[in-house]
């Protein structure tokens, strides 16, 4: 619902409900005081905050406007809500309301927010006022949300790009050289390496693809870095898009995400030497048979690929395709469950061992990042399938 503070003539009936906006826009010029602005939200503690916002914001103090619009939300009473969002076929929609109840939630939720006012020309303002308003109709307002190529940075990055006459030039440099969609989101996840272990397992190959000038806007901090920089051609002369940048709201001092304690590096490595010790004492005949860890583990290894075969092959993800993952978490493990020795469990041993050398063996040519802690889990894996030191076993 949106507030606005005494409008003139009809605009409170139009700016209340969002079937009025177009109305509203229609009948409305913006006045030599109106102004559009960036609005970039520091990241929050919740995953889908983890990354930070980005919205609009149309401030027109003679008419009395002062509109947030912002393209990063979602019902969560859409039927089947949760299958809908694993599959990527949920919608996310442009939603409007009132400046000051944007920021009441960030303030509550102690985020940051930055302001970049844009030196855009009356007719610019209104252009883009007018885009919003029209993509704010309950027939348009929803969008197939992907990650990295459509979400709420990049459609506020377009919705004022393409407003701009001729190409824009990018004067900010990006952070680093040859900068993957992966790189860019690992900083946002340091203080959650289990989550951030957990995304690079479900993203494929694409995730690895470079960035450019444009697509690094996907995130909103790079946004409003590499907006600062833009220039673009006015009446022949060149100009920056943005006037000037202003913290409105500061939690900076408060801001520290708290991270997660315990390291999966030092867990997965000291279960690897446990496995790799109990493996080798099995192997050698110095213990007896441990199918009771072969169980759960084939089974979890089992239920990991089931999802990681889900979001590579049949949702509408695209970043979660092509993921070599799959070579060491698949669905074949649970064919391994029973532990039998009949010919096809051998043969499915034979076929799934394959499959982990190749992984292990291809890993310094991959073009996917893998990341180091799971080549200890890798071996756990190996070592529950092969025998290697089975010469060591004493005659009997």
């Amino acid at each position: 619902m949106l507030v606005l503070h005494k409008p003139i003539f009809t605009l409170l009936i139009f700016f209340s409900l969002v079937s009025g906006l177009k109305a509203a826009s229609n009948t409305v010029s913006l006045s030599d005081k109106a102004e559009i602005s960036i609005l970039t939200c520091a990241p929050g503690e919740e995953l889908y905050s983890v990354f930070g916002h980005s919205a609009i914001r149309v401030s027109d103090p003679k008419n009395e406007i002062d509109l947030a619009f912002n393209y990063g939300t979602f019902d969560f009473n859409t039927p089947f809500f949760y299958l809908k969002f694993g599959h990527g076929s949920l919608d996310y929609m442009l939603s409007v309301s009132s400046f000051k109840r944007f920021m009441r939630e960030y303030f509550v939720e102690g985020r940051s927010v930055w302001e970049q006012e844009l030196a855009l020309s009356p007719q610019q303002k209104q252009d883009i006022f007018e885009s919003l308003i029209e993509n704010a109709q309950p027939e348009n307002r929803a969008y197939k949300y992907d990650f990295f190529y459509d979400n709420c940075a990049t459609r506020v990055a377009f919705a004022v790009i393409e407003q701009l006459p001729g190409k824009p030039d990018f004067t900010v440099q990006l952070p680093a050289d040859n900068l993957s969609f992966r790189d860019a989101i690992h900083p946002y996840l340091n203080s959650k390496p289990w989550t951030k272990l957990g995304i690079d397992l479900i993203l494929g190959a694409p995730a690895d693809a470079r960035t450019d000038s444009l697509t690094i806007m996907f995130l909103p901090d790079y946004l409003m870095e590499q907006f600062s920089g833009i220039q673009f051609s006015m009446n022949g002369t060149q100009k920056g898009l943005v006037k000037g940048t202003e913290l409105i709201l500061d939690f900076s001092d408060k801001s520290v995400i708290k991270s997660e304690q315990l390291s999966p590096v030092l867990i997965i490595w000291f279960l690897a030497i446990v496995v790799i010790i109990l493996s080798l004492g099995e192997h050698t005949g110095y213990i007896g048979r441990l199918k009771w860890l072969d169980i759960p583990l084939f089974l979890v290894g089992g239920v990991g690929g089931l999802v990681v075969t889900y979001l590579a092959f049949i949702s509408d993800h695209f970043v979660t395709g092509s993921n070599w993952n799959l070579l060491w978490v698949n669905p074949i493990w649970f064919f391994l469950v029973t532990n039998g020795n009949n010919t096809i469990v051998n043969a499915i041993k034979k076929l799934q061992t394959l499959f982990l050398l190749i992984f292990l063996i291809s890993l310094p040519f991959s073009q996917q990042y893998i990341p180091a802690e799971f080549i200890p889990l890798v071996l756990i894996f190996l070592f529950r399938l092969i025998r290697p030191f089975s010469f060591l076993v004493k005659d009997k």
